[in-house]
């Protein structure tokens, strides 16, 4: 019996639409007449907030429901504003609840856009428009819009953009005929990507990009000038086509040699055609004035983030990015290791029974302020204690430099911190709980020799610190750094199984080298790394790749 309801309702509203063709109730997707346990009718419709009228009385919007309606054949209308009106038919039985469910279609009209070049308009300027009136194309510059008032939008390179109001109604097809004048040149909109750059950074780092736009077809030259007013640089722009336009300068002379620190102009000027000379003469000539400035004291170049503190392998290093820039790095290492908290009376995981992962970021909120995290993750691939299974941790720190600038010596402090799940702890980083560090590097040309020293606490059960004595040496090249680091942990506590230990055998030490290769014109970082450690009278060795993007 439900079914034959069911079925009955259905072939009612199929056959009870007045005014709509049957083709417009298949296009409609999502109407749903479903019988339930219960009694009377709900409507539910997208959007909500349809009016619903039965038997020619309004009677609320949806979502709505009515217990008390009689039982027997009704007539549902729903109306909205910008949507087609819905008819349909229900029956009643008093053994069921009736659920509709009903997708309105938004009422549209069609609009045919006319366009035609003013009179006296240059032949040979192409006309390639851009149409937006708020609604899909079905036909040669014929859309279909909701109904309402409609603004017709036309654009074509070297022409003045036209915009032109149209009512849509929905059985009714408008007309809207566009007048497209050539038009005038004009730069517009001049921006650098960098305020203050160094040519010497690698890739795209070391670059300054400035952009424009232009209104029509036409060729520009831009200038770089000193603040002597000497031209360093210049490119010529030939035969635009579209807007948007740009270019880039690295910060150097003509003959490739990075220019002194300074306030730099950019002086772009830009002409029209003769196709525009009706309206703007030929070879007048428009200018964008832009300004930035060559910093060397903006060094960015890429560091190992293990433990969440950025620096060597094993050295914090105390430079900072620059305001708004950042890194990203993901490295796996394989080998042998000796976690900072394992047990001595087994310094060593046995060899390649970890695939450590680690990924961080660093950035700089504002000048000489550098904020960094890492997420690691230790996969067991051994049998007994090296079980399969996956350990984790996560780390972070923050560090300011407070000496920079007219010296050799770079000096920072840093705060950090460290959590792991057991057997989570990043193997070749300090381990968990808290840490002060004071990293400091002697800079000479190409290299740098760097001293940090620190504490760790690892927590409440073991409130000794571990003293740390990182030191390395770091050497730039255009898109290459070198870094040789070495970590020597002096552990004086005597809780838990370290006591009764000699001091020897609680004391790691570990010696790492890195390559970074960072080729232009990408701003990819790609990470190789190596070293060795000791720990009393354990030793082992671990190598590690990584990847990287640096902005």
């Amino acid at each position: 019996m439900i079914k034959r309801l069911l079925f009955f309702g259905v072939l009612c509203v199929l056959m009870a639409l007045p005014g709509l063709p049957a083709q417009n109730v298949s296009s409609i997707v999502g109407d749903t007449f479903e019988e339930t346990a219960g009694s009377g009718l709900a409507i539910f419709t997208k959007p909500p907030g349809v009016t619903v009228f039965i038997d020619g009385v309004e009677r609320g919007q949806t979502p709505f429901s009515i217990n008390t309606l009689a039982l027997g054949e009704h007539t549902i209308r729903l109306r909205k504003s910008g949507y087609r009106g819905r008819r349909f038919r229900v029956t009643l039985s008093g053994k069921s609840r009736l659920s509709v469910s009903i997708e309105m279609e938004p009422a549209a009209g069609l609009v045919q856009v006319n366009i035609q070049r003013a009179e006296g308009s240059p032949a040979d300027l192409p006309l390639e428009p851009i149409i937006d009136g708020g609604g899909g194309e079905v036909g040669a510059n014929i859309f279909n819009l909701p109904i309402g008032l409609r603004t017709i939008r036309v654009r074509a390179f070297g022409w003045e953009e036209v915009s032109q109001r149209v009512f849509v109604r929905e059985h009714y097809p408008a007309r809207v005929d566009i007048i497209m004048k050539p038009a005038v040149f004009a730069l517009t909109a001049g921006t650098v990507s960098r305020r203050r750059f160094n040519p010497k950074n690698p890739g795209a780092l070391g670059i300054n990009e400035f952009r424009f736009n232009v209104s029509a077809p036409g060729y520009a030259r831009a200038r770089v000038r000193d603040e002597s007013g000497k031209e360093v640089y210049s490119r010529r722009f030939d035969s635009f086509t579209t807007w948007s336009q740009g270019g880039a300068w690295n910060g150097r002379d003509y003959s490739g040699e990075p220019l002194p620190e300074g306030r730099y102009i950019i002086s772009i000027q830009g002409a029209g055609t003769a196709d525009n000379a009706g309206l703007d003469d030929a070879g007048t000539f428009k200018d964008i004035v832009l300004e930035t400035w060559i910093d060397y004291s903006l060094d960015i170049f890429p560091l190992t983030l293990t433990g969440g503190i950025p620096g060597l392998l094993f050295a914090p290093v105390p430079a900072a990015l620059p305001a708004g820039s950042f890194q990203i790095e993901a490295a796996l290492f394989f080998g042998s290791f000796s976690a900072p908290e394992r047990s001595v009376l087994q310094a060593a995981d046995k060899a390649f029974s970890l695939l450590p992962f680690e990924a961080g970021l660093r950035f700089s909120p504002v000048d000489r302020f550098e904020l960094s995290a890492a997420f690691n993750m230790n996969p067991g691939f051994g049998d007994g204690d090296d079980a399969g299974g996956e350990s984790w941790g996560f780390s972070g720190s923050a560090k300011y430099v407070f000496l920079k600038g007219s010296v050799p010596l770079e000096m920072a402090a840093g705060i950090s911190y460290a959590w792991a799940q057991s057997g989570g702890e990043v193997p070749l980083g300090a381990g968990r709980g808290g840490g002060l560090y004071l990293p400091m590097s002697l800079n000479a040309g190409m290299m740098k020799v760097i001293f940090s020293p620190g504490l760790r606490w690892p927590g409440p059960d073991d409130p000794i610190p571990r003293l740390l004595l990182s030191a390395g040496a770091l050497f730039r090249w255009n898109w290459l750094t070198v870094g040789l680091s070495l970590r020597p942990e002096l552990d004086f506590s005597t809780a838990g199984d370290r006591a009764g230990v000699s001091f020897a055998e609680k004391t790691r030490a570990l010696y790492g080298a890195e390559i970074k290769l960072y080729p232009p014109p990408s701003n990819l970082v790609y990470t190789f790394s190596g070293g060795v450690w000791q720990r009393g009278s354990s030793t082992g060795g671990f190598g590690g790749i990584g990847i990287g993007l640096l902005y």
